[in-house]
């Protein structure tokens, strides 16, 4: 086992623990970034400190995202009883407050998870309804969850179908970033025939599925062959790669591009109409859905604060005028 430097490991905290836990848990650190509504730097610097603290990286970045390591494995399990431990004593402290509040479920893809936490606390707090707030991200059971009332309220790229569940029709995107290194040469020329000459990186978890990226879609009507650099489920990791080559990536979340903004080193640049029109006119964009749970007269059980605020956080992560 690596060394360890006991002064470090006596200021490593609470948060800290936590952080690993979930990146353990998520493999995902705009996840653990989005749950725990703190910027992704925090979370860098977090990880940074333990990996000081054990002299080793405790996770590697793969394509699906981050890959614990041999001692992370051993860590966990410690940490994870740690952890819990605190947290009860909190709960024993602070069980009064805690108990005068709700909780609130919210199940997102990683793209729409971005300040929710925030949005909603602030939205609770306007209309004097308090709850604790926790974030899901989107995966095959969240339909299940929704109906089986674990879930208050569902962001999703497609449509709900069962019954208990209505689906809301919020928004599409309306824009195309571009993202790329700061010195990478698509810059001198940003317009679609430059852009599809590099490797591109998709994101998972996109409005576009992988299979269906509207890039696909222009190479193949302009006949000229797709250049797929790999596909990320972390952004995170899309922003590492996009750093160390020559790939890009196209996107339709002003959310998104913001978040890649914060990155030294990465551009995002939003595309002219004209380019965004050209791009959906190969592949029409998804619209983005609201699931909600309704009771047997049909009426929804969501607080209608709640849903108005995430449909404003829908139109507000693609830039939309509210």
């Amino acid at each position: 086992m690596p060394s360890t430097n006991i002064d470090k490991l006596r200021d490593i905290n609470l948060f800290v623990i936590r952080v690993f836990c979930l990146v353990f848990q998520h493999g995902n650190s705009i996840a653990v970034a989005s749950i725990l509504d703190v910027p992704p730097s925090k979370i860098s610097r977090s990880l940074n400190a333990l990996r000081q603290s054990f002299s080793d990286p405790l996770f590697i970045r793969r394509q699906h995202g981050f890959e614990p390591t041999p001692l992370s494995c051993r860590l966990y399990p410690i940490l994870s009883r740690l952890l819990g431990e605190s947290e009860s004593v909190a709960a024993i402290s602070h069980f009064q407050e805690m108990d005068q509040h709700k909780n609130l479920h919210i199940a997102t893809p990683p793209q729409l998870a971005i300040n929710l936490i925030q949005k909603v606390r602030r939205a609770s707090d306007t209309h004097d309804d308090p709850h604790s707030v926790h974030l899901r991200m989107f995966n095959d059971s969240s339909l299940d969850d929704l109906a089986a009332n674990r879930t208050d309220a569902v962001l999703s790229f497609t449509p709900a179908e069962r019954d208990g569940v209505i689906s809301k029709a919020i928004a599409s995107p309306k824009k195309v970033f571009l993202v790329a290194r700061e010195s990478h040469p698509v810059w001198n020329n940003p317009v679609l025939e430059e852009i599809a000459r590099y490797p591109q990186i998709l994101y998972g978890n996109s409005c576009y599925p992988n299979s269906q990226s509207p890039m696909k879609f222009y190479c193949r009507r302009k006949g000229v062959p797709f250049k797929l650099d790999s596909i990320a489920s972390d952004m995170g990791a899309v922003a590492h790669s996009l750093q160390e080559s020559d790939a890009l990536s196209v996107l339709e979340f002003d959310s998104c591009a913001n978040f890649f903004r914060e990155f030294k080193g990465l551009k995002a640049t939003q595309l002219s109409a004209e380019q965004y029109e050209e791009l959906v006119s190969y592949k029409t964009p998804k619209t983005i859905y609201l699931w909600l749970r309704h009771d047997s007269d049909g009426r929804v059980t969501t607080p209608f604060w709640l849903q108005q605020i995430l449909e404003q956080h829908i139109r507000q992560a693609l830039g939309q005028a509210i």
